[in-house]
């Protein structure tokens, strides 16, 4: 029990140091002392260990007096390196970006493709273009329209990816972890992430393609609520009488969903924001949701309504933070 509790410490101070390097960069041993609030002699100990997995890299600082060379350690941001692919429609075409991050989120290297078929061989060439260049990737996350329930797709805009085993596939052709997750719910997370949304506040994230049908994301409690099977968020399947698989995407009608839609949000979950994403979104559906709630308690459910076009943006901040999490240290007893 002594050792376990030894081992125990000896991680948790690790991460402690970890999260130290990776917030100030460079620091000497007494700094991170300082730091930490650890001592010399451990943190002695813990950055050989650093330096030895390569998470930390030895460095020399100079001081201004032209005194001493202090010895610095400044963290290795590509440690661990993450392959991000995300696909989303653009100017009516489905087009996948290609991108690697370190563990700062910064983006090292993107590439952007337009795919006629997406399948599950669609992108083993630029999987092993990207592994061959940066080998540090540890992990292939995915970002796509659609949800996997125990493996399998069972929903997909993409027909040749319906009811298929893709992150399986994935898993076992280049033997690594591979995160798959949908395109308005890492949305919704890189919106709340780069708006700093708080742990008590609610965000309803809507999507409205021109040519697929809607889907929601919904952060709750600090975190994207995905409910028992996953399916929290498909409201394609609300009750609008709605034939999907033969609409037309008429603009009025579409206007017409896009009202009722937000207004049930309201009336469920009683957000602080919802955002409305989608090309050539109405202007003036603000103004015509407040008009629809005509009692004093309608009108108070009615949170802040924003209308993006950013959702590219918050697509890439959203699945990629999704994938460093996944590069957290976990603890090791």
């Amino acid at each position: 029990m002594a050792s376990v509790n030894a081992n125990l410490v000896k991680e948790i101070n690790l991460n402690n140091l970890r999260n130290t390097f990776k917030l100030v960069k460079t620091a000497t041993k007494p700094q991170l002392a300082e730091l930490t609030g650890l001592s010399v002699v451990t943190i002695n100990s813990l950055v050989k260990i650093l330096v030895e997995n390569r998470e930390v890299i030895e460095d020399v600082i100079l001081p201004s007096n032209g005194g001493r060379p202090a010895t610095a350690y400044s963290f290795n941001s590509e440690f661990s390196l993450a392959l991000v692919i995300y696909l989303y429609e653009q100017r009516g075409e489905d087009t996948a970006f290609i991108c690697v991050s370190n563990l700062y989120g910064d983006i090292l290297e993107k590439i952007e493709k337009t795919m006629d078929k997406i399948q599950n061989n669609s992108f083993d060439s630029l999987i092993e273009k990207m592994l061959s260049k940066y080998p540090n990737i540890k992990v292939i996350s995915f970002g796509m329209p659609g949800e996997e329930i125990d493996g399998r797709l069972l929903i997909s805009d993409y027909k040749e990816l319906q009811d298929q085993l893709f992150t399986t596939y994935i898993k076992e052709k280049f033997k690594l972890p591979v995160i798959f997750e949908n395109d308005i719910n890492a949305a919704v997370e890189g919106y709340c992430y780069s708006h700093e949304i708080t742990d008590t506040q609610c965000v309803i994230g809507i999507y409205f393609p021109s040519k697929y049908p809607p889907g929601a994301g919904i952060y709750i409690n600090g975190g994207i609520y995905k409910g028992r099977n996953g399916l929290a968020g498909e409201i394609k399947y609300l009750p609008f009488e709605v034939d999907w698989d033969n609409f037309n995407f008429n603009k009025e009608k579409m206007k017409e969903i896009i009202i009722k839609t937000v207004v049930a949000f309201c009336c469920m979950y009683n957000p602080d924001i919802i955002v409305l994403y989608g090309e050539g979104m109405p202007d003036t559906i603000v103004a015509e949701v407040k008009h629809r709630c005509n009692s004093e308690i309608e009108k108070i459910m009615i949170p802040e309504i924003v209308i993006s076009e950013e959702l590219n943006h918050d697509f890439e901040i959203g699945i990629k933070q999704i994938a460093l999490k996944s590069l957290d240290p976990i603890l090791k007893l």
